[in-house]
């Protein structure tokens, strides 16, 4: 991990290759029961995540965010996630999409990042959104401002602790419909509960740079 700065650019290549886990590795922390894959319809949602790596006090984080409980039409609402959203039309494409959401959410202005690549595209059942994740970098000191109306709270999550075997558990997750998932695995950082698609993505991500 000292030497990850050095390796910005193979992790690059890394990225920007035609040989990601993809969805075998991704799999791995989906719950019991999830859809495999993509549906056959191709009515579905473009949105877009970013994965952020920035430098904290001589190491490597990134940032996940808790939703507010405000907005009750978001399937996702009050839980640990990527700051993202969906593709609006004033986007040229899902690249500047995940850009405004950073910029939007935690803002993250687009001047201080540096476009790695991206993961594997996931689907959503339960929003029916298809998210295409990427990877940026920063290299400048980070002072987040979250957005009031969708940003509960900010974690800041050290890049070792996501490649800490111990930090994968399995256990129970209650929805806020009273649904119980059982035996659903997770990753849990800065004491909090990270799972489904948020988890499947960083999963990915894991095994990308697990030769570090």
């Amino acid at each position: 991990m000292r030497n990850f700065i050095r390796n910005i650019d193979e992790l690059k290549n890394k990225l920007t290759s035609e040989n990601l886990p993809g969805k075998k590795v991704q799999y791995q922390m989906a719950p019991p029961g999830r859809e495999d894959g993509f549906p056959k319809h191709n009515n579905y949602k473009n949105a877009a995540v970013t994965l952020m790596l920035y430098n904290k006090q001589n190491e490597i984080h990134f940032p996940l965010i808790q939703r507010t409980n405000n907005n009750f039409n978001d399937k996702h609402k009050g839980q640990i996630s990527l700051p993202g959203g969906k593709l609006d039309n004033s986007d040229p494409d899902l690249y500047h999409c995940a850009l405004r959401e950073l910029e939007e959410e935690l803002g993250v202005e687009k001047s201080k990042i540096k476009p790695l690549g991206n993961l594997t595209d996931l689907f959503i059942p339960v929003s029916n959104f298809k998210v295409k994740p990427y990877v940026v970098y920063s290299e400048n000191n980070i002072n987040f401002v979250p957005q009031e109306s969708e940003v509960q709270y900010i974690l800041e999550i050290p890049l070792r602790d996501l490649l800490d075997v111990n930090r994968i558990k399995t256990g129970k997750i209650i929805l806020d419909n009273g649904v119980e998932l059982n035996n659903t695995p997770y990753f849990l950082l800065n004491d909090h509960v990270v799972w489904g698609a948020t988890a499947m993505i960083l999963n990915e991500f894991k095994n990308v740079i697990s030769g570090y």
